[in-house]
This record gives C-alpha cells, structure tokens and sequence, in this order.
C-alpha cells in the first residue's frame, strides 16, 4: 500500500476510520467469542479450551487471547458496556483488569452485583490503565503492600519491589520527566541510579569515582534550550533563571496549543525553550519570544519554519 502520495488531511482521516472500524470489528469478534465459548464448538475442533483455540486456531499471541477472552465474558455479563467498547470510552485492557478483579472477588466469596460492576465501569471511562488500577484498587478494597522485597537473579542482577507515598511517586515521576534528556529510555531502574550515582559523586567527591563511565551532567542541562539549527548567527544562551520561570509558567508542561481544535499537548516528556520566532529567522531570547515545547514539538515548530536541526549538534 502507497500512503506517502496521499495528503496529511486524507492520511489522518484514513486512519480514523479505521480505528472506528477497528474498535467495532472487536466488538463483534468478542460477541463471537461468547457464543463460540457458549456452543464449545472449539471442543469439536480439538481444542480443550477456548484460549486453546484462539490461539492455536484463530493466531491471536497469548496476552492477545487472555485480553480478548476476559473482555468478552465481562460483556457477557454487562452487554451494556459493548457500546462503550466499540465508542472507544473503553477498551481491552481496561475490561480485562476489571475482570481480572471480578474473578478474585469471585474466589474469596464475594459478590458483586451486575449495578456495582456497571458503576465502576462508569468511572474508569476514558483514563488511563495506570488511573485504572488505583480506581480498582479502592473499590475493590485490595490490600495495601508496604514490605520491600530484594530478589536476587541468576545475571546478577536485582528484582526490587517498593512502595511508594503518594508524594513519592511524584516527586520521583517528576525527576524522571526532568532527566527524560539524559535518560530518554524513561525506566525507573535507570532514574534512581542515576540519582544514586550523581549524590554519590557529590558525597565522595569527584576525584574517587573518576574512573567509572560518566552519566552526564544534571542540573540546569536537564531542561535544554532550543536545539541549535543549521545557522551562522551566534546563540545566546538563555539564563537558567529564566528557563526556571517559563517552565513555572507553563505547569512543567509542553505548551503546545493546536490551532484548530485548541487542544493543547501537556506532554512533560523532553522539555525544551523553544524560540517562537527562531534565532535563524530574527528571533530574540526576549521574554515574549520563548515557550515551553516537548522535544516533538519543537521539532514540529522548527519544521514550520523550514529550518533542519544539524546532525552535529545533540539535544542534551
């Protein structure tokens, strides 16, 4: 198929219809699955079960089949929710958690009515599955885990299961998105031994770890400005101060704004100063000419101009 000839606006449209036709082709495939399941004809294929058969038969991988089998006998149990599903307010793995939780309940003797399971369906609607999960786990009254646990492995390397405060988890989520230049791979593992490591440094000194492989530099770099273009004009470099102020001013979040439909896109994800008329074209570091972009959209902003960063210069 040759899409790189059809214009942005077909090209996204395209691919809205078929996210629509995706979402009600799932639909339909879960309402299949139910009655499939309901008339064991995957008994008569020779197949013992139904996640036997939709992944021996029908080739769906195994976190596939266990999604779309678990969606369906929740469905089956609130036909309700199909619509929601096909609308996209739901999907697969929300329902699939949902479930998940249904049937433990289940297993410790607990029911739950077919009201009560709608009225948290109704309230994981349209979020996350990370929101999802802290939905479920107050209405499910799920326990509560604070003991750390320190599992050794064969590679010498260390499973680490924690708990953290509600403060915690941000502030560590916080510097994971600040160091996002440093450590664009984003893994927890790889923020907190960061941190560790750049402490450690500060502590012993620079002179005990010298041998050991640099990380990088923290601090002001972690929020960089603008990305050098292909231009002869000399840059000014924009005081930290100011760059602690924009950030401030823009909620540690991408500014940017879409034209039409006003949307704007949060993204704190690799945030960088961007110049709203570049350095190349005129632009200044005064006040009113700076804001706050995610590294996409800075780049999306530079594109605008028809300007290209040099394969020299690395975002920091």
């Amino acid at each position: 198929m040759e899409l790189s000839r059809i214009s942005n606006q077909e090209l996204l449209s395209r691919m809205e219809k078929l996210v629509r036709t995706e979402r009600k082709i799932t639909h339909l495939i879960l309402c299949h699955i139910n009655e499939v399941e309901a008339r064991r004809l995957y008994a008569e294929l020779g197949f013992g079960s139904m996640f036997k058969y939709l992944t021996g038969h029908c080739g769906y991988g195994e976190d596939s089949a266990y999604r779309r089998l678990q969606a369906a006998r929740l469905i089956k149990q609130a036909p309700e929710i199909a619509e929601k599903l096909e609308e996209g307010s739901l999907n697969l793995t929300q329902l699939t958690q949902v479930q998940k939780c249904l049937k433990q309940e289940s297993k410790a003797g607990n029911r739950i009515e077919s009201h009560q399971t709608l009225q948290i369906l109704e309230q994981i609607q349209n979020i996350s599955s990370y929101e999802t999960k802290k939905v479920l786990a107050v209405e499910f009254n799920q326990p509560i885990q604070v003991h750390e646990v320190v599992k050794p492995q064969r590679d010498d390397s260390v499973r680490l299961e924690l708990t953290f405060t509600a403060e915690q988890m941000k502030e560590l989520s916080e510097a994971k998105d600040l160091l996002s230049h440093i450590l664009p791979e984003g893994s927890l593992a790889g923020v907190i031994f960061y941190l560790a490591k750049s402490y450690n440094k500060k502590i012993k000194g620079k002179d005990v770890q010298k041998q050991e492989a640099t990380i990088g530099k923290p601090n002001e770099k972690t929020i960089s400005a603008t990305p050098s273009f292909t231009t002869k004009q000399k840059r000014t470099p924009i005081k930290i101060t100011e760059r602690r102020r924009l950030l401030r001013q823009a909620s540690y979040c991408c500014d940017y704004v879409h034209p039409e439909t006003n949307k704007k896109c949060e993204s704190t994800y690799q945030l960088q100063i961007d110049h709203q008329i570049p350095i190349a074209r005129g632009g200044t570091n005064a006040p009113e000419n700076l804001r706050v972009l995610c590294r996409t959209h800075n780049l999306l902003a530079a594109s605008h101009w028809g300007l290209s960063r040099s394969p020299n210069v690395r975002l920091e």
